[in-house]
């Protein structure tokens, strides 16, 4: 019996039409397979140390900043005994107004990259701690708190370069506040070369990444940074803000810490990448 010719023609235009579905499904995935194989051949390589070196840089960069605005155009070497009258101090504005100015505003920019240079430490501890990161978060935010150090006590400084001409006293309790912040607030870097230097002293290689005696320098600067506490009951001798324990030695370490970690870290970033193997290419 022959089947209805209107039938036949349905079943044709029906196979034909899952046969044009089939091929244009075929012709998606392939358009998806080449895009994918484009992606993949320019994905960049994988490389979790990129970016630390520079920002382990920016600790002496920060230095030589510091010797310039701070030190320098801050008249800071020492600073202005606190046995001084307020006259005297309200003439060290007046005579260097817009040395001062310039330092203070250099310092309160610059301060920033004490945090980008943590941030640099951060990533280099993380590569000795196995079970956890709290050494690393610790060591960050002690680099960021300190940071704020560096920022608002020339805040103060600043304020009183901007008004020379306001009563001595006014400007000798600026310039003694800005002090007072930069000296009593050695806690916040205390925690920040206290975890750095635990951290690397249970480094779990045979060759630790950062060399002991590096750590216990650090753990000594952290001691040491307790001499601080003397400086409010001292406005002159050797326990003052200029005295020769408390600047020469106590403030000195930081800008001697600073110098060292920053070497070694350095060192050991450079040892992490050439013991990292290089990521497979992608494709």
């Amino acid at each position: 019996m022959v089947a209805p010719v209107g039938t036949a023609t349905d079943g044709q235009e029906r196979g034909l039409g899952m046969t044009s579905l089939a091929d244009d499904a075929r012709a998606d995935q392939s358009l998806t397979n080449v895009a994918i194989a484009g992606v993949c051949r320019v994905a960049p390589t994988s490389n979790p140390l990129r970016y630390v070196r520079f920002c382990l840089w920016m600790g002496p960069t920060l230095l030589i900043l510091l010797i310039l605005f701070f030190a320098l155009l801050g008249h800071n070497i020492p600073p202005y005994s606190a046995a001084l009258s307020a006259d005297d101090i309200a003439r060290h504005f007046r005579e260097h107004t817009t040395a001062a100015l310039i330092g203070m505003t250099g310092m309160m920019v610059s301060g920033v990259l004490y945090l980008v240079w943590g941030m640099g430490i951060t990533k280099v501890m993380e590569a000795a701690e196995r079970d956890n990161d709290l050494l690393s978060r610790l060591q960050l935010w002690g680099a960021g708190f300190t940071t704020l150090v560096l920022v608002f006590p020339p805040a103060f400084w600043l304020t009183a370069a901007f008004r020379p001409e306001a009563d001595p006293a006014i400007l000798m309790m600026l310039y003694d506040t800005g002090w007072i912040m930069f000296d009593m607030a050695f806690s916040l870097t205390m925690l920040q070369v206290t975890a750095f230097a635990l951290c690397f002293l249970n480094d779990w290689r045979a060759e630790p990444l950062i060399p002991r005696p590096v750590c216990w320098f650090a753990i000594w600067v952290a001691v040491a940074f307790m001499g601080f506490c003397f400086l409010p009951f001292f406005r002159d001798g050797p326990f003052s803000r200029s005295g020769f324990f408390n600047y020469w030695v106590e403030f000195s370490l930081f800008f001697w810490a600073m110098l060292i970690l920053s070497i070694f870290t350095l060192r050991a970033l450079t040892r992490l990448q050439r013991d990292t193997p290089a990521p497979a290419p992608h494709g």
